[in-house]
């Protein structure tokens, strides 16, 4: 089979000591589908689908950046062959226990596999985690398996078991380094690549490559109709050189520094160049793209339209994925199915990750509304805490003298 590709289906946390004890997230659809309900999803064999988008919605500090970066990290690690310390768990990973990460792949040749990886403080380094154990087990992908199923590996084969590794092979692998690359290279899979846009969330900068160093008109005009061009040249030296032009205006911007450009442009200009550059790579090649607060600094028709290109079969031929976060629950009415929406709490300092579709008891009621209400708890601030803040507001803003006030014209 040619061009086999490995893609990520779920991946289970333990032990980590800012959630609860384990948490699961999963792209693989866990509700009923219809037939006129998957132009946002994957068929990847028998009744198994995945999810083509797929949100962690919550509240301030719910832990919704730290799932990401953990996930993203993980995923980096395995399939972009890093180490620890060159991904986003080198930030993510706290703590003096062991913490172990079960992450399942669907092999394009009907594989199933999954690598179960713990990661330990190294002793005598301080902030620094080695792989303190790893083993790939593998099994058939049948057309019988249901959507639980194909999680247990009850009765699989071990691909590999790092522990049984010869005193060759141990001395060849970096402590920090997963061993998953022998497996994609004996099956020749094509992995998916992941799209790291964390560093833009609240930093503005472009990140925009073409044959033409142009960039492209209509994105241009979606984001702001008053720009003629905006190029960006690649001098020898490898530095930039941007040139702006408005409609109607004969001046020509022009500047080696971006801040002189970025004066003239909004952030969610800025932001929507870059982004948009994120999201065509991800569906050129069919990979996974990670947005943090996908609604920052955008107009929410903007928001709208980077969800529509993952929702729509015509645009995402090579099924690729967008996770991304989000605290703006009107978001999650925009969404199908609520498989797609996972809700980050944080209760008695634990942080949890449950599907909204397993934790809410009425699927047809307007999720922005149960998000909003507290139904679930843990969703919004409580309303002991709402008085508290605004007693203690109108005591900041009395008068310091009960005697001061405005009066004769002063």
């Amino acid at each position: 089979m040619k061009n086999k590709k490995l893609k990520f289906l779920k991946m289970d946390i333990i032990n980590h000591p800012l959630f609860k004890e384990e948490i699961s997230f999963s792209l693989v659809a866990s509700q009923k589908i219809l037939n006129d309900e998957h132009d946002d999803m994957t068929n990847l064999y028998g009744s198994i689908w995945t999810n083509n988008i797929t949100t962690l919605i919550g509240r301030n500090a719910s832990g919704k950046t730290l799932t990401m970066k953990l996930i993203m990290g993980m995923l980096d690690l395995l399939l972009h062959q890093r180490s620890i310390e060159q991904t986003h768990l080198k930030e993510a990973l706290i703590g003096i226990k062991p913490i172990t990460f079960k992450t399942y792949f669907y092999g394009s040749d009907h594989f199933l596999y999954l690598d179960e990886l713990t990661v330990a403080p190294e002793t005598g380094q301080e902030n620094r985690w080695v792989i303190s154990s790893e083993k790939i087990l593998e099994k058939k992908f049948l057309k019988s398996h249901t959507r639980k199923s194909i999680f247990d590996f009850s009765k699989s084969t071990v691909f590999m078991d790092r522990n049984q590794l010869d005193p060759l092979q141990s001395s060849l692998l970096a402590p920090d380094d997963s061993f998953i690359r022998t497996l994609i290279n004996q099956k020749q899979y094509e992995t998916q690549r992941i799209q790291d846009t964390l560093l833009y969330t609240n930093t503005n900068f472009p990140f925009f490559r073409t044959r033409e160093d142009q960039i492209p008109s209509a994105i241009l005009r979606y984001l702001d109709p008053t720009i003629e061009y905006l190029f960006i040249e690649q001098k020898e030296d490898s530095k930039s050189f941007y040139r702006l032009k408005f409609k109607n205006s004969s001046e020509e911007i022009t500047d080696s520094n971006f801040a002189t450009i970025e004066y003239y442009l909004s952030s969610g200009t800025v932001k929507g160049i870059t982004l948009y550059q994120y999201v065509l790579n991800a569906l050129r090649s069919g990979g996974i793209i990670f947005i943090d607060e996908l609604e920052n600094h955008f107009n929410l028709s903007i928001v709208h339209t980077f969800l529509e290109y993952f929702m729509d079969p015509i645009i995402n031929q090579n099924h690729a994925t967008l996770i991304f976060s989000t605290h703006y629950a009107d978001l999650i009415n925009d969404l199908n199915r609520g498989d797609q929406i996972f809700v980050a709490r944080r209760d008695t300092g634990k942080i949890s990750i449950d599907r909204y579709s397993e934790i809410a008891d009425r699927q047809d009621i307007n999720r922005a509304e149960v998000f909003m209400s507290n139904y679930l708890g843990g969703t919004a601030p409580d309303y002991d805490t709402y008085i508290e803040l605004r007693n203690q507001t109108i005591d900041l803003t009395k008068p310091k003298d009960k005697n001061m006030g405005i009066a004769d014209g002063k």
